[in-house]
């Protein structure tokens, strides 16, 4: 590279880096956005960006990308600080969640009809209800039955016998108390049905918008007040850990299914059926995203960094290596040893002087206009002399 083209590409590279200076990045930045929300104006969403990239995209670092491992390692240790945050006991619950939040939540759950009663029934419907109700029967009516019945209360002493025999497993009480058993789960199994609909209707006519806001009230009574770290030490370090192992497994199988691929495909389309066609500008407008927000957000972002960069060279060595590979090229080399002839040449044209006239032939008048002549006056006659 010749000395006239090292200057060139000196003078290029300070020109470059003091566009990232102080002052003049926030000149920079701001009319780099501005140039980009006019082109924003004219181009639409589509045009730049389709469905199926936005979809690659997804698959690929979502679904198909393994999970890092720093993931893994940071979610527990940032619960761990969340738990241990000496914020916890400076924060009450009513500070984090306001009462009129909390109060429209319960509002809501309680209007909630059909699905309050769908979960209840299907509650009630579970194996595991049904056999809690069975049990709590069963028990009851055997008690019952063996302790507190007619029989027992008029005979002296049978009612000791019985609970003699039930509780130290008496051979002679044994027949009473499985005729007893038998008997009990006989009337049990035949009217479960109608038990377990009595107790649905029950549980939902306790259940209704006023009883929900009732029981609204008072847990906020029971919890608004109260510090966060109490419900904190719900949990240890350890229970947490578990919780995030648990969550990043559920993670880890539930995005390479296809229900979740069926969703966001949904979800893509549905966007760009909305935004498609839409000039970018209109997009941005939609979620609030202005020029002057763009350009404050990337001067705050981007300051610091570029000084760094700027102080330490680096960015001067990223400019000048760009730089460098066109002011090396042939081409570059051509146009500028091209310049460096054309440019002399057009200087010496433009600061050539005029021809000087010749001067005229020996002899040769030029003919000029004559002025037209000014009309004397006549003269007066002379006077004549009398004769005598």
């Amino acid at each position: 590279m010749d000395q006239a083209i090292r200057r060139l590409l000196e003078a290029h590279v300070q020109h470059e880096l003091a566009l990232f200076k102080a002052r003049r990045l926030r000149q920079t930045i701001r009319e780099e956005v501005a140039a980009l929300m006019r082109w924003s104006r004219a181009t639409r969403l589509g045009e730049v960006i389709t469905p199926q990239q936005v979809l690659g995209l997804i698959a690929r670092n979502v679904v198909e990308r393994p999970l890092p491992g720093a993931i893994a390692e940071l979610a527990p240790m940032m619960g761990r600080i969340v738990l241990a945050s000496r914020h916890n006991a400076a924060t009450r619950v009513s500070d984090i969640c306001p009462r009129k939040t909390f109060d429209a939540v319960v509002a809501r759950i309680g209007s909630l009809k059909e699905v309050r009663r769908g979960f209840i029934h299907r509650l009630v419907s579970s194996s595991v209800y049904t056999q809690q109700i069975s049990d709590v029967l069963f028990t009851g009516i055997k008690e019952y039955l063996l302790t507190e019945n007619i029989l027992a209360l008029k005979v002296p002493g049978l009612a000791s016998l019985i609970k003699l025999g039930k509780f130290a497993v008496n051979k002679t009480m044994r027949p009473l108390e499985a005729a007893v058993e038998k008997t009990v789960k006989a009337y049990i199994e035949g009217n479960l049905g109608n038990t377990i609909r009595r107790s649905e209707q029950s549980i939902n006519d306790y259940f209704d918008e006023a009883r929900i806001a009732g029981m609204g009230d008072a847990l906020w009574g029971a919890v608004g007040a109260r510090r966060v770290s109490e419900f904190m030490r719900i949990l240890d370090g350890a229970d947490l850990d578990d919780l995030v192992a648990i969550g990043l497994d559920f993670w880890r199988h539930f995005r390479k299914t296809p229900y979740f691929k069926a969703i966001y495909t949904d979800l893509v389309q549905a966007f760009f059926d909305r935004y498609g066609d839409s000039k970018i500008s209109v997009l941005a407008a939609d979620f609030g995203i202005t020029e002057s927000m763009v350009a404050d957000e990337l001067v705050h972002a981007l300051g610091h960094g570029v000084d760094k960069a700027l102080a330490s060279g680096y960015l001067e060595q990223r400019i000048r290596a760009h730089l460098e590979a066109f002011y090396g090229s042939p081409e570059a080399r051509g146009l500028l040893t091209t310049l460096a002839t054309e440019i002399p040449a057009r200087q010496a044209r433009t600061t050539r002087k005029p021809a000087t006239p010749k001067p005229a032939a020996a002899g040769r008048k030029t003919a000029t206009a004559k002025a037209p002549a000014t009309a004397k006056p006549p003269a007066k006659p002379a006077a004549r002399k009398r004769s005598d």
